[in-house]
């Protein structure tokens, strides 16, 4: 795809938080976006949004953790783009504060989920981003900063694995495209920072718009 064309954007997680922001941030810059997340009803809320914005917008409802699901939506956007020019991934599922003790080995599994999706992600999205000679994989990211506190052992585990997946997906693509970056946006009043950190005091914390913002400037040189 040629510059003189849309920018095509895909993002994960887009139906409520900050994949919600950023795709609204994103739609004021006159791109095409993707909208992905499980829930059908709040994607819809969004494209009307991101059309009033003055983008164009493509919904398609996916989860992640349905392999065969995003390998037919990753074709479809082959078949109808070519190719995207951005991935943001911003999907994530919300881990609670677990005493270590009493994990039990299935939840093991459904803990690590947010691994096995990022690499998931990149499997899948690789080969599309490969299409264009200037395209970014941008990973939002929490970038530990809560070790070695109790109750967050499982999380921090998570997150290094996926933060690791990522960074030797940089290392193998220095070279080549896309350029692999990551956001990391200050603490938010999300539904998943509800579940690890239940009452805690909201004032003190960042806004999803206002870190949304702050994602678009960091990428602007691809927009």
């Amino acid at each position: 795809m040629s510059n003189s064309k849309k920018k095509i954007i895909l993002i994960t997680g887009a139906s409520r938080g900050f994949g919600f922001q950023a795709a609204l941030k994103l739609a004021k810059k006159g791109v095409h976006l993707i909208i992905t997340a499980r829930t059908l009803g709040a994607l819809e809320d969004l494209s009307d949004k991101v059309l009033a914005a003055g983008s164009t917008v493509t919904v398609a409802p996916l989860d992640l953790c349905r392999e065969k699901d995003f390998q037919i939506v990753a074709r479809t956007i082959y078949e109808k783009f070519g190719g995207i020019d951005i991935l943001v991934h911003s999907a994530s599922s919300a881990i609670p504060m677990t005493p270590i003790e009493t994990i039990q080995k299935n939840e093991i599994v459904n803990f690590f989920n947010n691994t096995i999706i990022t690499q998931r992600v990149i499997q899948m999205i690789d080969p599309l981003l490969k299409k264009n000679a200037n395209c970014l994989a941008l990973f939002i990211q929490d970038n530990n900063r809560y070790r070695n506190k109790k109750f967050l052992g499982i999380y921090n585990a998570t997150r290094t694995a996926s933060r690791e997946i990522i960074a030797a997906y940089a290392a193998e693509r220095k070279r080549l495209s896309p350029t692999v970056l990551t956001f990391d946006p200050k603490p938010m009043p999300t539904k998943i920072r509800a579940t690890l950190f239940p009452g805690e005091d909201k004032v003190k914390l960042s806004t999803c718009e206002i870190e949304a913002e702050k994602m678009v400037k960091f990428i602007s040189s691809f927009l």
